[in-house]
């Protein structure tokens, strides 16, 4: 055996491995294409339920929020309401066009008020029932012991007034208080 044979013997060998690792290698390769799409077919499927739990959860807090914000602005409204019509009473007696408040209407604010009460403890914050049970306080003098106080309407207004913003404030209004700039 020359050189020359074994030069040739060696390089077949070689060869003949080399093919083989070609072949290994790109079947490896193959191989691992399938098992990365496939791994990554997996990832993407656990995403993409993790992405629709998140949305089911963010649709309930959405539903939740905007339940207890229309809640809020009922409560408000029937507590505006309720105020409102005792104090056109108020205001019709300060101005003298009646002499008394109406038997109806003290006891419908009666009644009304504890309900706005409740109404307004269930859905609102400290805030809010401190400036409510402010303005009431300072109202009640006025229809049951028939009270009379040249700054009481102006005294009203400006305890109404505190209580309005605080529900703006809890209704996310932030666009400044309210205040009256009238000169009645």
């Amino acid at each position: 055996m020359d050189i020359y044979e074994i030069l040739k013997i060696a390089a077949a060998i070689i060869a003949s491995l080399g093919g083989g690792a070609l072949i290994v290698a790109a079947c490896a390769n193959w191989l691992a294409g399938i098992w990365a799409k496939r791994m990554l077919q997996n990832e993407r499927a656990v995403h993409a339920e993790k992405l629709e739990n998140i949305k089911t959860e963010l649709d309930l807090i959405r539903h939740k929020d905007t339940t207890r914000h229309n809640d809020k602005l009922s409560a408000y409204r029937d507590g505006i309401d309720m105020i409102s019509r005792i104090l056109r009473e108020l205001e019709a007696v300060y101005t003298e066009k009646q002499a008394t408040i109406e038997k109806d209407a003290e006891q419908r604010f009666s009644v009304e008020r504890n309900k706005v009460y409740g109404y307004i403890s269930l859905v609102s914050n400290q805030e809010i029932m401190d400036r409510y049970n402010d303005l009431i306080d300072y109202l009640l003098p006025f229809i049951y012991e028939d009270k009379k106080d040249s700054n009481g309407w102006e005294e009203m207004r400006t305890r109404a007034d505190a209580l309005l913003n605080a529900m703006r404030r809890d209704l996310g209004i932030a666009e400044g208080d309210i205040i009256y700039q009238g000169e009645r």
